[in-house]
């Protein structure tokens, strides 16, 4: 059954503020109202605040993300002879430097974050002209997408919440504390630590504004909408764990 639609006119006075907000408690009217101003600036700015929540994390948690940084290189270089361990380091203080550290982690994560809307738009975008969607263009489902991602940007800002209070890292993030050994070098070569890693109630709450949008971007039930988010679910989840399947062993050492 079709939800009631706000007024055209209503949609398009509303503000840029009103739409995130709606996001929370209007979804389905607020991507109405997204999609019907087919304007660059929808999918520009949710991919800003995602990109600068991002940001702000990676600043907080710098310090202990070299320091973690740090400790597995060290492990690392305690198996090579002195020589090379020396210049090893050299290297790794360069590396692991604030600047460097700082502009790599926001630059290689705003690429993945980048690529991971593209993808989630792609194949959403033929998913649904599969199951019979009508009425709809990839810009729409990128920009559908884009909204999507905004409890993420959310998450970002919680968790850089929680390190600046605790002054300590995330060790354990989502349900991974789960299957947490302690030991952060074995569980990174765990596929379920790094799966359930993935799962928490933001990433949980994206799923469910794919299954709001997708309906109304492709003009398909909520029954098929929730089908083709479970199998994107399950792919998104399957690329997160197949670094670590296929590379794990090479991990930690």
């Amino acid at each position: 059954m079709s939800t009631p639609l706000e007024p055209p006119q209503a949609n398009e006075r509303r503000s840029l503020g009103r739409l995130l907000f709606g996001i929370i408690d209007r979804p389905a009217n607020t991507f109405k109202a997204v999609l019907a101003r087919r304007n660059w600036t929808m999918w520009l700015v949710p991919l800003l605040i995602l990109i600068a929540g991002l940001a702000i994390f990676s600043v907080i948690n710098l310090p202990h993300a070299q320091e973690l940084a740090r400790e597995q290189a060290e492990r690392q270089l305690a198996s090579l002879p002195a020589e090379q361990a020396e210049m090893a380091r050299t290297t790794m203080e360069t590396t692991l430097s604030t600047p460097v550290m700082l502009a790599t982690t926001i630059g290689f994560g705003s690429l993945v974050l980048l690529i991971g809307v593209l993808a989630q738009a792609t194949f959403l975008y033929f998913s649904a002209l599969i199951a019979g969607g009508d009425d709809m263009n990839f810009g729409s489902v990128f920009t559908m997408s884009s909204w999507t991602k905004l409890p993420q940007a959310l998450n970002f800002l919680v968790q850089a919440g929680f390190v600046a209070f605790t002054r300590s890292a995330i060790s354990y993030p989502g349900l991974s504390v789960l299957v947490g050994t302690g030991d952060l070098m074995t569980d990174a070569r765990n596929p379920l630590f790094v799966l359930l890693g993935r799962i928490d109630l933001f990433w949980l709450w994206h799923l469910v504004l794919v299954v709001i949008g997708l309906a109304v971007v492709a003009r398909i039930s909520r029954g098929k909408a929730l089908v083709l988010t479970v199998i994107y679910a399950a792919l998104a989840l399957g690329i997160t764990v197949l670094p670590t399947l296929l590379f794990g062993s090479m991990m930690g050492g």
